[in-house]
């Protein structure tokens, strides 16, 4: 077979050639062929074919191309062969895999359409008699018709061959190639073509459509030259069915292609006869579309015939198939978007110009989920149709999947109650696996059964399945009824198939009887007003298994008003229930005739149940029970049998006073919700041996907190009133986070809570009766909340990395060891009212928020120590620190400059520039822009010559100023950022925009200030902004770039979310640049910081050195006139050379 390895032109899409050899081959053809070839197109002909192959192998070879040239002659139609292989070719072009280029040799058009003269007359005289006559005849209403290529008396062959040439190159342009070189190389390594002494069995799986047979094509096609024996068979389970087909005998031809009639002897041993020859060479085998292990084994015996080295694949969607057989498995994953659309808009024709099908592409394709053939079903469906049946289509494809046919063979497959745990499963997506496998607990195996025929996904521990195969759910569920052999129950969830006249009446249509229903899923937010449910409904609904009336609109299910009335009650005989979800559930307690013995999920939000039931009623699979918000809960008695109980939620269920002393019973509850309980006193002594989390946030009556269980992992305590924890609170030695905020009783912490290894993150948020922090060394503790207390001295753990004290009015200054606080990384000193001063920081220290500290007056010198390597993004807020002194001021100022610069170096050499990212802000009161900037202007607008080579490789970052100024009336300002958009005058340059700052309103009803005060910014402030430039996106290299020229630019400072209500008085910016490790940039001037002196004082090194100048001001302190780089280009650097 003639092919080009370096073809441009993607290797799976194949030119066939269809044509008449007594009349073309040693002449046109061979031309055209070789023309083909020049031009790197992947071209077949049946000489091509390996010898000894059946000639039903030109088949395949049609189905596997791309495109066929169909070359009608004279001669064509007296050839058998010819017209059977045009016949496939219009198969497959109606399938949409084809593309058929008509070439008409020395004959009409017309004379072919029409079946004229010679070429009609050999045509009929061929299938007279014959079966195939009529399916033939298609084909000449059909191909004939395409547009094509006529060759007469007085073309020009060499002229046509180019023409066609052309033609194809074309086609081939605007097919899709979806890459699957990662598939590919993927599948090779499991098959580990390179060591050819190993045999290697692999099984390939995916859901119906989803590609596996292309991917094996492709494979077979690049490997099949490196072996002497091939074989791919596929439509395995269609040729299963032919009876007339022997699959051993099938791959045994194909194997020992010498042998003239190969014979099965032996059913088990089919390969015994020949099996010395077999052994003689490797072979590569690849059997598609396998539907049963019986295929496998009687195309595969015993495996003793396979010689070392050998590669096997055997793609199925039952991975179960292969248990015991296959050395490694690949899954084929779905299409990404990309080459979805790409191979939706090839089957679809659509044209890219119109925006409305762009649009609807993107729907179908979502739609798709990146399944393959449902991606060309639908192109093909689309294919030269208006928008109006675009559109149309897209409103059905909810009530029949695309394709059904390849779904539906799975699913025929399936055993009854497979189907039944599949229709199910639709009801019930996106759960956990455990959850379904509970609901379904008579249908044993069933979620891995589903799972191995790829029917549903349980990735992630969660059951997913495909929209597509949704979709066919939903048609098949209504249809169970009727088939022979199948389930008979049906789920309803079409809320028109549930409703009639204002009240719930499944039956009144009659289509379904009352023991067939088994499952009814009413979405209440799809039902207008109140409706009405007869107490007599479930009576004879023996088999109902879930029974949902929720509300999908909303995850909380708050209160609706679409609420169901029971006037007369309503009696439950449901034994076989398993789920029940009932959003304002309407009785007080069930009626006596509900038995619970197979429920495993009660779900009544806001229902209004007293008790659940009257006694003890048997709940031996009981799992998750949900009465959240049932107000007049006051009773869990009827839940002291259900010893499988795993999660409990009884928030807000605000009349419930103590829990039942039994539940110590439940030896594997391990979530309990007690959340907004408020009458809740006490819980009783118990140990809950697996509870895990425990929640009883705002249970404000609760006082005492005994130690229920010795494994708590989380634990909620806020807002109750207990004074004190347990005494015996060293055995939570598991307990990871501890909540207690706003517990105003709590007045200390005992030490022995050093005593809790595990612990990670402790909340004391708003307990403002707590004055004492023990001194405890915890190694674990990362979190600790201290806002709000009345704490006189800052704790200092080392292990600490977010560290809360707003809101103390106790701390006026904090611990010198505090620059030794390695781990530290956030720390919140928002409105420490009575801080006057902070020490040195530690280097790792990522944000220090300190707005609204008013009395804060210093800042240690320096502020925080930089590390040469640091890279992380950091922020230092001083906003509202009205009386910082101004050599507080310049320090801020000065930490931000060697910041800027250290940062500069530390970017070029750990990432070498690659990204852009913001990695270093300030903000405090002032009105003017730091000296060091070397461009300053009055507004919001600064223009510059930057001066010639200013984008060199050394350019590491951009260093921002902006002064804003804050007008009254800013209540309705609850945050602002400030950013700068960066342009250069020249076109080959896209502008830029970096963040310089952004502020938020610290809403916090617990501020010590007057209530009806808000948050605001009460004067001029000064935002610093550090962002890296990457080499990635500056002006690329050219001809031009050695020339010393300078470049205009401008920079304009904007703030978004103020509404006007705030202005940038000035602004102003420097670059900055990487030291050079051997010499100095043009633009490192003389003066430029040493990053060796980066813990030392300095004033330089950005941009060079400046001189600051006094400025004339108002009264007011703000700048008399506007001057434009106040500090020029030759202060701050010295440049060209």
């Amino acid at each position: 077979m003639a092919a080009s390895s370096t073809s441009t032109v993607p290797p799976q899409h194949q030119v066939f050639i269809n044509f008449r050899g007594k009349d073309l081959r040693n002449g046109f053809v061979s031309h055209l062929v070789e023309a083909l070839i020049r031009n790197k197109i992947n071209v077949f002909m049946d000489k091509f074919e390996d010898r000894g192959k059946s000639l039903e192998s030109l088949l395949t070879r049609i189905e596997e191309s791309r495109i066929a040239l169909a070359i009608f002659s004279e001669n064509y139609t007296e050839s058998d062969w010819c017209v059977k292989e045009a016949d496939k070719m219009n198969d497959c072009m109606k399938e949409g895999t084809l593309v058929v280029i008509p070439i008409f040799y020395k004959v009409k058009p017309s004379t072919v359409r029409d079946l004229e003269g010679r070429f009609g007359n050999k045509f009929w005289s061929l299938v007279k008699g014959d079966e195939r006559k009529k399916k033939w005849e298609e084909v000449w209403k059909s191909i004939p018709n395409l547009f094509g290529i006529t060759v007469d008396e007085k073309s020009d062959e060499n002229r046509t061959v180019n023409e066609i040439v052309v033609a194809v190159s074309n086609v081939l342009s605007k097919i899709p190639w979806v890459r699957n070189e990662r598939r590919l190389e993927e599948l090779e390594e499991k098959l580990d073509f390179e060591d050819d002494s190993r045999t290697r069995i692999i099984g390939v799986f995916g859901m119906p459509g989803i590609g596996k047979t292309t991917l094996l094509k492709e494979l077979f096609k690049k490997w099949k030259p490196k072996f002497i024996r091939h074989s791919l068979v596929d439509q395995i389970r269609r040729k299963s069915e032919d009876s007339s087909v022997c699959l051993p005998t099938t791959l045994l031809g194909e194997l020992l292609t010498s042998l003239a009639d190969p014979r099965i002897d032996n059913d088990e041993d089919p390969y015994n006869m020949y099996k010395d020859e077999l052994l003689k060479r490797k072979v590569l085998v690849i059997l598609d579309d396998v539907s049963t292990r019986k295929q496998i084994d009687a195309l595969l015996g015993r495996l003793d015939w396979i010689k070392k080295g050998s590669k096997i694949v055997i793609a199925t969607s039952d991975m179960s198939l292969t248990n015991g057989l296959v050395d490694d498995t690949y899954m084929v994953q779905k299409l990404n978007h990309r080459d979805s659309l790409q191979v939706f808009h090839y089957h679809a024709s659509v044209d890219k110009s119109k925006d409305d099908f762009m649009k609807l592409s993107e729907e179908f394709v979502h739609y798709s989920r990146g399944h393959s053939l449902a991606l060309k079903v639908l192109g093909g469906d689309l294919k030269k149709q208006n928008i109006d049946y675009w559109n149309d289509k897209l409103k059905t494809l909810t009530q029949s999947p695309i394709p059904r046919r390849v779904f539906k063979v799975s699913y025929d497959e399936l055993s009854s109650e497979q189907k039944d745990a599949f229709l199910d499963i639709a009801c019930f997506r996106s759960h956990d696996v455990e959850y379904i496998e509970s609901l379904l607990a008579s249908s044993t195996g069933a979620v891995e059964a589903l799972s191995d025929m790829c029917l549903i996904n349980t990735c992630d521990g969660r059951v997913e399945m495909h929209d597509l195969l949704y979709t066919l759910s939903r048609e098949l569920d209504p249809k169970a009824s009727t088939q022979i052999g199948g389930s008979k129950q049906r789920r309803l969830w079409l809320h028109q198939d549930i409703i009639k006249e204002g009240t719930i009446n499944v039956l009144k249509n009659k289509l379904v009887r009352p023991k067939d229903v088994r499952g009814i899923f009413l979405d209440l937010s799809e039902v207008e007003g109140e409706i009405c449910l007869d107490c007599d409904h479930f009576e004879d609904m023996c088999n109902l298994r879930y029974l949902k009336f929720y509300n999908s609109h909303c995850p909380q299910e708050c209160k609706t008003t679409n609420k169901i009335n029971t006037p007369e009650g309503v009696k439950l005989p449901l034994k076989k229930v398993r789920c029940l979800h009932w959003l304002e559930f309407p009785l007080e307690e069930f009626p006596n005739d509900f038995d619970p013995i197979n429920l495993v999920d009660l779900k009544l939000p806001r229902s209004k149940i007293k008790q659940l039931w009257e006694g003890d009623k048997d709940t031996p699979f009981l799992k998750w029970v949900d009465l959240q918000h049932s107000s007049k809960l006051c009773s869990l008695s009827g839940l002291l049998k259900a010893e499988k109980l795993q999660r409990l939620n009884l928030e807000g269920c605000t009349t419930l006073k103590t829990l039942p002393h039994d539940m110590h019973k439940m030896k594997v509850l391990s979530f309990l919700n007690l959340k907004g309980c408020t009458s809740l006193e006490f819980l009783p002594e118990m140990n809950l041996v697996s509870l895990k989390t425990l929640t009883l946030s705002g249970c404000s009556s609760f006082k005492d907190f005994p130690l229920i269980s010795d494994n708590i992992e989380t634990l909620y305590l806020d807002g109750t009133e207990i004074s004190q924890l347990p005494t015996n609170m060293e055995k939570l030695q598991s307990l990871v986070v501890l909540n207690m905020k706003d517990c105003k009783m709590l007045e200390e912490i005992p030490g022995r809570v050093n005593e809790l290894k595990a612990l990670q993150e402790l909340i004391l948020s708003d307990c403002f009766n707590l004055k004492n922090f023990p001194e405890i060394n915890m190694s674990s503790l990362n979190i600790l909340l201290l806002d709000g207390t009345a704490v006189e001295v800052m704790p200092q753990l080392p292990s600490v990395q977010y560290l809360s004290l707003s809101r103390n009015t106790k701390i006026s200054c904090l611990p010198i060891g505090i620059s030794h606080l390695s781990q530290l990384k956030w720390l919140n000193l928002k409105y420490c009212t009575k801080l006057t001063s902070v020490p040195e920081f530690p280097p790792n220290l990522q944000c220090l928020d300190a707005h609204g500290c008013s009395l804060l007056k210093t800042v240690s010198k320096p502020l925080a120590r930089i590390m040469p390597t640091e890279q992380n993004h950091s922020t230092f807020i001083f906003t509202n620190c009205q009386n910082l002194e101004q050599a507080a001021k310049e320090e801020i100022t000065s930490y931000a400059q060697r910041k800027c610069q250290l940062l500069s170096y530390a970017r070029k050499r750990y990432n070498g520039g690659l990204v852009s990212e913001s990695l270093f802000s300030t903000c405090f009161p002032g009105c003017e822009v730091p000296s060091w900037f070397c461009h300053e202007t009055v507004g919001s607008e600064l223009k510059v010559k930057l001066l010639p080579h200013w984008h060199d490789k050394k350019l590491a970052g951009i260093a921002l100023c902006a002064v804003v100024s804050c007008f009254e009336h800013q209540d309705q300002i609850s945050r602002f950022s400030v950013t700068c958009t960066f342009k250069v005058e020249d076109k080959s340059w896209i502008p830029f925009t970096f963040p310089v700052g952004s502020w938020t309103r610290h809403e916090d009803g617990k501020v010590t200030r007057h209530e009806d005060e808000k948050d605001k910014i009460e004067s001029d402030h000064v935002f610093i902004g550090y962002t890296s430039y990457p080499h990635t996106i500056k002006c690329p290299e050219d001809g031009n770039s050695d020339k010393c020229n300078s470049t205009q630019a401008s920079l304009n400072f904007t703030i978004t979310g103020a509404n006007e209500k705030l202005k940038v008085l000035q602004c102003g910016f420097s670059l900055v640049y990487a030291r050079d490790k051997y010499k100095n940039s043009s633009h490192e001037a003389k003066y430029d910081m040493p990053v060796e002196k980066s813990f030392q004082e300095t004033s330089e090194g950005v941009y060079g050195r400046v001189k600051k100048k006094k400025k004339t001001r108002r009264d007011n302190g703000r700048p008399k006139k506007k001057q434009r780089s106040g500090r020029d280009d030759r202060a701050c650097s010295e440049h060209c050379h």
